[in-house]
């Protein structure tokens, strides 16, 4: 594909690039101000993340059809759970203390706490507008995005996080490359509960240009905090680098077993 065809999008807050009749544009905003994170929560009706890059986003949308598909913490965060006994989804001393902590943090809003995963956890997928996943047999091509290619645009971005009255980690990410073939987006909602469990959903998103879908994938992975502290590599005198347990990339690494569901959506 011939470098004259792809334009480039460039601003103080938003990067991205045109190509192939598609428009893909990423978001980079400073963290939502304490009245901001005041009206999320009032509209969810739980304690939100301490945390949320509400104005960032990634959108990509095909110019001809109208079709878009984007990705945003408020549509990630209308999907935690609110049900009954969502707050005792991960049993943890210090789940009830932290939720308790934080409604006195947040005294005006207490009228509206209801109970929800105190994890944050989400298994948002995305936001589309004139597109329509249905489940699929056919899966993402990987062999097609390990071949070498010019990299027209990339970039990552946190939408959420949270440390979950510093007991651990909850964040939700994505990235996404562009290439003359086509782009792939991986979102990741990463979970560390101290002493307790990781978790990742990932969702991934592929698109080569030409063709006439757009292909998805959802996997979860979950395992005990100790089997991942026990792939820790040992150090001299047996000492443990435990800040790998802080490290996305090395738990991504170690968690095996992960249940996945392939979609697709026409253009």
């Amino acid at each position: 594909m011939s470098a004259a065809l792809v334009e480039k999008i460039e601003s103080e807050t938003v990067g991205g690039v045109r190509l192939n009749g598609w428009e893909i544009t990423s978001s980079h905003m400073p963290i939502l101000n304490h009245t901001a994170i005041e009206q999320y929560a009032e509209e969810l009706g739980f304690n939100v993340p301490e945390m949320i890059f509400g104005n960032n986003y990634l959108r990509i949308r095909h110019l001809a059809s109208d079709t878009l598909l984007e990705l945003n913490a408020l549509d990630a965060l209308r999907m935690v759970d609110t049900s009954q006994d969502s707050a005792k989804s991960v049993q943890v001393s210090i789940a009830q203390g932290w939720t308790e902590s934080s409604k006195r943090n947040r005294g005006d809003i207490t009228d509206v706490i209801k109970p929800f995963d105190w994890t944050l956890s989400t298994k948002y997928r995305g936001t589309t507008k004139n597109l329509e996943f249905v489940p699929s047999e056919q899966g993402i091509d990987y062999s097609k995005l390990m071949i070498r290619e010019e990299i027209h645009f990339y970039d990552e971005n946190i939408l959420y996080e949270d440390d979950l009255g510093d007991n651990g980690t909850s964040q939700l990410s994505y990235k996404v490359r562009v290439m003359p073939s086509g782009f792939f987006v991986l979102q990741r909602f990463f979970l560390r509960v101290d002493g307790v469990l990781f978790r990742i959903y990932d969702t991934r998103i592929y698109h080569e240009f030409g063709s006439t879908c757009i292909l998805r994938e959802f996997s979860t992975r979950e395992a005990p905090f100790e089997d991942i502290r026990r792939k820790v590599p040992k150090k001299k005198h047996d000492d443990e680098d435990l800040s790998l347990l802080n490290n996305i990339p090395f738990v991504d690494g170690v968690m095996k077993g992960s249940q996945v569901e392939s979609e697709v959506a026409n253009l």
